[in-house]
């Protein structure tokens, strides 16, 4: 029986009897496929749609939750934070700062302008400053009488001993230049203060072993003031990894720098005071890194392991006083890869991304003490064995933008000396919290984790060929 072809015609001579087609067309016809009956494609058509339709059933289940859910947003999300800045989305409800329990009396050693800054904020949280000390520079008793004044203190003093010897004092915010971080925290220490030292934590790693140690003997509570660990932003970020919104993490990268006048006696400049870009700024990127990765759920984080690995560095360091000044590095932790540069001779974004294998973070610009961040998820390639359509690029899931702006700056307080120096009330926030369940570290800056950075900074200076002194 002679195949019928669909869809053609055939054209013949009827005057000649002979084909008027020539060669070409012949040999064309018969390159022609022949197409199934129109039944036959509708039922193939039909068939490979619900073939389709069950294989993403199937991926579906297979999809996290939270991904599940949000698949059909099309816009961002925006979750705004509650004027209350301790309100944070994720974390428990806080004990009031004024109602029953302790709150402490602070103390407040170097009187710079982070100490200034500081200040202000345990003023916004209602905290009662009890004493101030100046110990070094010229007219000690004279500058802690001005300084105390501006901020009501009950008690101002020319020398840190007659702080530490405060019977009405319970923790010591240790505002010194990085020389003198050990000296000043072991000595208050030493009289039953709790301590929160600015970072970096000293001026290498030994004296912060020192430090830490000392903390343990007398059984006080001692933590660095890595301030951007307690903002809402990074625990909208942290959270986020934990939940696996950007499936395993990978790695983190950031640049903090600016350009600083070049200035011999002040701190950025001077290797005698623990200056340069890495001991200023660098301590905070290489604090993200071990942070964010606690909260990985691919990090597998074991206590006898404290060390960030040293990849590659390559920086540049100031011949005058031997300080590092402009710096690109890569360290590993756990597998994840921190990609940082930090200078003090060029401007920067001073932002930070966190990138995942199904999602990225990006934490607002400055990252050191952020009031936004970006959370974006995108379909997650392991759970697919179908080719994303256009290519080379992942679905789009959800996309959630966190924001909740500072506390006021009391006007009372001008001129502000440090940029966002409200935002130390989380931290302050923070201490309180855990001095009130009697915990001698914070579970955010545990001391393993502020000795890991601390040693890291010795073996960046160190690759720069920068003073570690």
């Amino acid at each position: 029986m002679p195949m019928r072809t669909y869809g053609s015609t055939k054209r013949e001579n009827t005057a000649s009897g002979s084909s008027s087609e020539s060669k070409a067309e012949t040999s064309q016809r018969k390159r022609r496929v022949p197409l199934l009956p129109w039944g036959v494609q509708c039922s193939l058509a039909c068939f490979t749609v619900f073939t389709l339709l069950a294989a993403y059933s199937v991926y579906m289940d297979k999809l996290p939750k939270h991904l599940k859910v949000s698949i059909a947003s099309e816009e961002p999300t925006i979750i705004k934070g509650s004027n209350d800045p301790m309100i944070i989305r994720g974390s428990p409800e806080p004990v009031p700062l004024t109602s029953e329990g302790l709150v402490p009396r602070w103390g407040v050693a170097g009187l710079g302008r982070i100490a200034h800054e500081f200040c202000v904020a345990l003023k916004v949280a209602e905290m009662p400053i009890t004493a101030v000390a100046a110990g070094t520079l010229p007219r000690q008793k004279d500058r802690a009488e001005i300084f105390g004044a501006q901020f009501d203190a009950d008690r101002m003093y020319g020398s840190y001993l007659e702080l530490a010897k405060d019977p009405h004092v319970d923790i010591v915010y240790v505002a010194t230049t990085n020389q003198l971080h050990r000296n000043v925290s072991m000595l208050m220490m030493n009289h039953g203060k709790h301590v929160l030292v600015e970072k970096p934590t000293a001026m290498n790693v030994q004296e912060a072993k020192e430090m830490t140690e000392c903390a343990r003997k007398n059984g006080v509570f001692f933590a660095t003031n890595y301030w951007n660990s307690a903002f809402p932003a990074i625990r909208f970020a942290r959270n986020s990894i934990r939940e696996g919104m950007i499936g395993n993490l990978v790695s983190i990268t950031g640049d903090m720098g600016f350009q600083a006048v070049r200035n011999y006696r002040d701190r950025w400049y001077s290797s005698d005071l623990g200056g340069g870009a890495l001991m200023d700024m660098g301590c905070y990127l290489l604090q993200y890194l071990v942070m964010m990765t606690r909260e990985a759920t691919s990090a597998s984080l074991s206590r006898n392991h404290t060390g960030i690995a040293l990849e590659s560095v390559y920086g540049k360091v100031d011949k005058e006083s031997g300080v590092d000044i402009d710096t690109s590095y890569i360290m590993e932790y756990h597998g994840v890869v921190g990609r940082f540069g930090n200078s003090l001779i060029r401007a920067s974004p001073f932002n930070v991304q966190i990138l995942g294998t199904s999602g990225a973070i990006e934490i607002g610009s400055p990252g050191n003490c952020p009031t936004t961040a970006v959370l974006t998820s995108f379909q997650d390639a392991s759970l697919s064995s179908f080719p994303p359509f256009p290519c080379c690029q992942q679905p789009l899931m959800t996309q959630k933008i966190f924001e909740e702006p500072l506390p006021p700056y009391p006007r009372e307080y001008f001129p502000q000396q440090y940029p966002r120096g409200t935002g130390f009330v989380y931290m302050i926030h923070a201490i309180v919290e855990c001095l009130r369940i009697g915990c001698q570290e914070l579970p955010d800056v545990p001391h393993r984790e502020a000795l890991a950075v601390q040693a890291a900074l010795d073996d960046l200076r160190k690759g720069v060929g920068a003073k570690v002194l």
